[in-house]
């Protein structure tokens, strides 16, 4: 597959996706002035190319009663990529990587239950070349991949598609699920969102068989109760950045939640948890190449306070993450998306 070749109006168009993903063609192009139906092409170009897919991000209460547990992974006698490949076909696998450091691989299991974790989890251990398992649960996570922003906006931009979409911070997330069951016109809804943020309700309504009437309210209701939030995903490499990383930080007792507040401050940052764990915080990000995240280290993660130690990795490849498989060649691959609870 060729790689696209954008250009500045791709990058901003691709920059308001990310701040505004469900927003129609004609509401960014006011803001970027651009003509809506270049947009559109645009957009489909790149979405052809694998490059770029809006999907929706479900609340965890949704599809999970627990917590998501991040997991590193001692390998013998074999590839990393080799186990990599291996784990691919064990369940709840949100994100599989390779990375720098001790433990060479990584992984985020978020199962349905806790003793579905624990069976997921379990599982790794029977996997040729598995070595060591290392589990750290998160406690809290204050931010995700959907609030990161690559910066190809102006301030006046950004805060039109802001005030456009009502975007408010995401806040802590959290396993809980709705205060009352799903009916099943909203569990459709909430399942064909999650393959396509950007799809229109007229659509929904034809694939879940509901009148056009009542997909456009459930639609609503789901996007308004944030049981769905859309999220643009890309194959960063082609937007030329290169190095996604990871940071475990160490924290003075009772500093973590503004150390947390902190991080999620900054625009490199896609991830902050609290992890149990002597390294108790962990964050992950995306900078441009290594020179850029050496510059981020000693400049504004130096800068917080209540961090005694840091450690660093850069993940080396990222075949899966946010439930998507991905490919620095091919480009965005199969999505998994998780399994809806059944109501009770």
């Amino acid at each position: 597959m060729t790689r696209p070749l954008l250009d500045e109006l791709d990058r901003r168009l691709i920059g308001a996706l990310h701040l505004a993903p469900r927003a129609t063609w004609d509401d960014i192009g006011g803001i970027l002035s651009a003509d809506a139906g270049t947009l559109k092409r645009r957009f489909d170009r790149l979405h052809e190319a694998r490059m770029v897919r809006v999907i929706g991000q479900a609340d965890w209460g949704m599809h999970s009663t627990a917590m998501p547990v991040h997991v590193f992974l001692d390998i013998t006698g074999e590839t990393p990529l080799a186990v990599l490949d291996r784990l691919r076909a064990l369940p709840h696998l949100q994100l599989l990587a390779q990375i720098s450091g001790d433990y060479p691989l990584y992984a985020v299991v978020h199962a349905p239950s806790e003793a579905a974790t624990s069976e997921a989890i379990d599982r790794m251990f029977s996997v040729p070349g598995v070595r060591r398992v290392n589990a750290l649960p998160a406690l809290s996570t204050l931010r995700r991949g959907i609030t990161w922003d690559p910066q190809f906006l102006t301030g006046s931009e950004r805060a039109g598609l802001l005030e456009l979409t009502g975007t408010q911070p995401e806040g802590t997330a959290t396993a809980t699920p709705p205060d009352r069951p799903l009916s099943e016109s909203e569990r459709a809804v909430v399942a064909l969102l999650l393959r396509d943020g950007r799809a229109s309700a007229a659509s929904i309504a034809r694939a879940a068989d509901l009148a056009t009437s009542t997909a456009h309210r459930v639609v609503r209701r789901v996007l308004d109760e944030r049981w769905v939030q859309p999220r643009l995903e890309i194959v960063s490499e082609w937007l030329g950045f290169q190095t996604p990383f990871m940071l475990r930080l160490r924290v003075d007792p009772g500093e973590t939640p503004e150390v947390m507040r902190r991080i999620d401050l900054l625009p490199q940052t896609r991830l902050a948890a609290h992890v149990a764990s002597d390294l108790s915080v962990l964050a992950t990000g995306l900078v441009t190449d290594r020179s850029a995240l050496a510059r981020f280290i000693d400049g504004e993660l130096a800068r917080i306070p209540g961090v005694t130690a840091v450690s660093v990795a850069v993940m080396l490849a990222e075949p899966r993450r946010y439930w998507l498989d991905r490919d620095r060649v091919t480009g965005l691959g199969e999505f998994h998306a998780p399994t809806l609870l059944r109501p009770r």
